[in-house]
C-alpha cells in the first residue's frame, strides 16, 4: 500500500471503495489511517498556524439542525486570504500557492501528481487539502477530474462523517491554487438526508431550505464517473457563465435515524459573488456555511446566533442567484 518515499504514496484501487458506511461503527480503512495518523504527525511537530481547540459547539435551535462552532484562533492566527476580485482570476506564481508548501506541510501523494496537504487552519480533525495536479499549478476552477477524484477520496474512507467541499473563486476561496478541503465533521447533518425534488434526469432541487442549489444522488448513475461528470456539467456551466459557486460532497441516507448511510450527494450552490480580501472576524458564508456548518471567531456573536439569523444569511446570497439560474441551467441539461 505505501511505498518508500520521502513523502509517502497512498495507492489504492476501486475494490477500496466503501459504497455503504455505518453510522454506529467506525472500523478505519486505509486511507482514514493514513489521513489520520499524517495529520496527527504535522500536529505534532507543530506545522499548523494552531492546535485544533474547538471552544464550544452546538445545535441551533430550529428545523434546521444548524452547527455553530467557536473557533476563535483560526481567524487570529489564519494566513491572510489572497484578494480575489473575478471568477476567472488567473494563478499568480508571486503570490502564496501550494508549491510553496514545506514537507512538513505535506502528507501524502496519491499518485498522477495529486497530494494530501494539511490545512495550516483547521476548521475539525483531520482538516486537509487535496490538491489535484498540484505542479501544473492550475487556479481555482474546477476540474472534472478533481471533482471525480474527490469523489474517489470520500469513497475510501470507511467513514460516514468525511467530507469534502470546494469554495469558487468569489465564492470564499482563499487561495486560487485549485484545491478541495477534506474534513471529518462527526456530527448528523440536515443535507445528509433532507427532501429534494425532481428537476431533470439526475439533477435535483434544493428547495426546503434556507440555501436553495442543485443535487445530485449516486444512486441515480452506474458509476462514479457519470456521477462526477453530470455534476460537472452543472458546475462548469456555471463557470463559463462567470457565476460564483460552491460545492459540497457528502455521505447520504434515506432518513436521520437511518444506521446505513448508502449514497453520496453532491451539492452544487450558485450565490452572489464576494470580491476583494475576506474580513475573516465576520461570518461569511462559504460551503460549509451553505451546507449547515458554521465557524465563528467571536464569543458574543457565537453566543446570539439564532437560526434566524442564519436563514436570512443563506437566503440573501443565494436566493436570487437561483431564480436566475433555474430554468436557464435546465435547458443546458436537458439538451
Amino acid at each position: 500500500m505505501f511505498s518508500n518515499k520521502q513523502i509517502t504514496t497512498f495507492v489504492y484501487d476501486t475494490k477500496d471503495f466503501n459504497f455503504i458506511v455505518k453510522s454506529y461503527e467506525e472500523n478505519e480503512s486505509s486511507f482514514d489511517s493514513i489521513l489520520q495518523q499524517t495529520w496527527k504527525q504535522a500536529e505534532e511537530i507543530k506545522t499548523f498556524r494552531y492546535i485544533l481547540n474547538i471552544k464550544d459547539s452546538k445545535i441551533l435551535k430550529g428545523k434546521y439542525k444548524v452547527l455553530a462552532q467557536l473557533n476563535p484562533d483560526r481567524a487570529q492566527y489564519r494566513r491572510a486570504p489572497e484578494s480575489i476580485t473575478s471568477t476567472a482570476q488567473s494563478f499568480s506564481s508571486t503570490r502564496f500557492n501550494f508549491t510553496k508548501l514545506t514537507q512538513q506541510e505535506i502528507l501524502f501523494d496519491i499518485g498522477n501528481g495529486d497530494t494530501i496537504a494539511i490545512n495550516a487552519s483547521p476548521l475539525e480533525q483531520s482538516h486537509c487539502l487535496f490538491l489535484a495536479d498540484r505542479l501544473k499549478c492550475l487556479p481555482q476552477i474546477m476540474t472534472e477530474y478533481s471533482l471525480r477524484k474527490v469523489i474517489e477520496l470520500c469513497l475510501l474512507s470507511n467513514s460516514w462523517s468525511l467530507r469534502a467541499f470546494f469554495n469558487g473563486l468569489c465564492a470564499l476561496a482563499s487561495v486560487n491554487h485549485l484545491h478541495w478541503h477534506l474534513y471529518y465533521l462527526k456530527y448528523e447533518m440536515l443535507l445528509e438526508y433532507i427532501d429534494i425534488c425532481s428537476y431533470v434526469s439526475g439533477v435535483h432541487l434544493l428547495i426546503e431550505y434556507p440555501a436553495k442549489g442543485f443535487c445530485l444522488k449516486l444512486s441515480d448513475f452506474k458509476n462514479i464517473e457519470a456521477f462526477a461528470s453530470r455534476a460537472f456539467v452543472v458546475v462548469n456551466y456555471l463557470q463559463l457563465r462567470q457565476m460564483a459557486h460552491n460545492v459540497y460532497v457528502t455521505r447520504a441516507k434515506s432518513k436521520s435515524n437511518d444506521e446505513l448511510y448508502n449514497d453520496v450527494r453532491i451539492y452544487i450552490w450558485v450565490r452572489k459573488p464576494f470580491t476583494g480580501v475576506k474580513n475573516i472576524t465576520a461570518i461569511l458564508p462559504g460551503v460549509c456555511e451553505l451546507f449547515g456548518h458554521l465557524t465563528i471567531s467571536d464569543e458574543t456573536v457565537y453566543n446570539n446566533l439564532t437560526e434566524n439569523d442564519v436563514i436570512n444569511l443563506l437566503h440573501d446570497i443565494t436566493e436570487e442567484c437561483f431564480l436566475l439560474i433555474k430554468d436557464e441551467l435546465k435547458n443546458v441539461l436537458e439538451k
